[in-house]
């Protein structure tokens, strides 16, 4: 480990984790909340809005390649520990889990070039971040079978972290993740646009949930009052930093259906975001924990919705570690520091900007807003 990230982890707060399935860790030191996420730059201040509903997504995650190297150690928690104090700070969390999480390691499916899959031990990982939901509309969902996703699906029932987008049928991968805070419910879909047929569910058959716009129209024809529509679909075209067409004209078209924010990946790289008049597009979030090393990958984003109520205010970008290109075990993943994160920003600005959006930069974050009140109130 190179001496800045050494002294990065030197000044993060210790936590306690039992060998099995930790509890939620909280700090044995008090640090004060603006000393870890509000910084003062050259742009500015972090803005604030603490009365804002907070919802948290990161992008692809499986626990391969150089992310199990990282975790060869006494401590399997270490590579990502800054994420545990930081992700707290939301309401909910969510994920895009590109991997079965499997008892043992059985036969892979030999037909595909990559297979990935995960071990029990690792969704204490996603328990000890607070993970509250998965995404499992993807083309890794399948690598290890019926056999794999019903396992999957078992061990995340035990860890009680909430799933969508995969199931024993069509009606089963369809039931979206429900969580409610206040009068409001937020329910978030799960799509697959990328894989092969033979690995998307059907009316009495296991896999994921294949993208069809018509079927996801019709998922929120009846939303009622107090309830908020959120999708995750995996689509476009890998380390393409631009949506295709398609994915614009499918999301417009959702976005007027009624879903309030569409969240994208699979690229493996940050796309840009689009703000429509009833709601927004993150077209791909890029990478969260993933072990692969390519010289095409710089940084990737996390993003948070803030909603007042059902209303939706503005989204928040976070940028995340995303350099893993020198020697094996060096995958150790946290939130950029103020400098290098508004460096990183600039370049996505201009991603934001070809599909005709603003992102205004301060403090290390980048932020898109829908409220344009509220854009007004907030920066001067």
């Amino acid at each position: 480990m190179n001496q800045k990230l050494f002294l990065f982890y030197l000044f993060l707060p210790i936590f306690l984790f039992s060998a099995d399935l930790p509890e939620a860790p909280e700090d044995p030191v008090e640090l004060p909340v603006k000393s870890l996420y509000q910084f003062q730059t050259e742009t500015g201040e972090t803005l604030l809005y603490s009365n804002s509903t907070k919802l948290w997504f990161g992008g692809d995650v499986m626990f391969n390649w150089g992310v199990r190297d990282s975790m060869r150690s006494e401590d399997v928690f270490f590579p990502f520990r800054s994420f545990f104090h930081f992700l707290h700070q939301f309401d909910f969390r969510f994920i895009n889990l590109e991997t079965p999480i499997l008892h043992k390691t059985p036969t892979a499916d030999k037909r595909k070039s990559y297979v990935f899959y995960g071990e029990r031990k690792d969704l204490t990982v996603l328990r000890s971040l607070g993970i509250d939901g998965v995404f499992l509309g993807n083309n890794h969902t399948m690598d290890f079978g019926e056999n794999g996703l019903f396992e999957t699906l078992d061990l995340l029932e035990e860890f009680k972290i909430a799933h969508t987008g995969a199931g024993k049928n069509t009606d089963h991968a369809l039931q979206p993740i429900v969580v409610k805070k206040q009068n409001t419910e937020f329910r978030l879909f799960s799509f697959s646009d990328t894989g092969e047929t033979r690995l998307f569910s059907g009316a009495n058959s296991p896999g994921a949930a294949y993208f069809r716009v018509a079927t996801a129209e019709k998922l929120v024809k009846k939303t009622k009052p107090g309830q908020v529509n959120i999708l995750s679909v995996h689509w476009g075209v890998e380390y393409n930093p631009t949506p295709m067409d398609t994915e614009r004209n499918a999301a417009k078209y959702l976005i007027n259906a009624g879903y309030k924010v569409i969240i994208g990946h699979h690229p493996h790289v940050p796309q840009g975001i689009e703000v429509f008049p009833k709601g927004i597009v993150v077209y791909s979030l890029g990478n969260f924990f993933f072990g692969s090393k390519n010289q095409y990958l710089k940084h990737n984003i996390s993003v948070v919705t803030h909603f007042e109520g059902d209303k939706l205010l503005f989204v928040e970008v976070i940028p995340v570690f995303g350099k893993h290109q020198s020697l094996p075990g060096d995958h150790y993943f946290f939130p950029l520091g103020p400098k290098e994160a508004e460096n990183f920003l600039k370049e996505y600005a201009i991603l934001c900007k070809q599909l005709g959006t603003d992102l205004v930069i301060s403090g290390g974050r980048g932020y898109v807003f829908f409220d344009k009140e509220l854009k007004a109130k907030l920066k001067p």
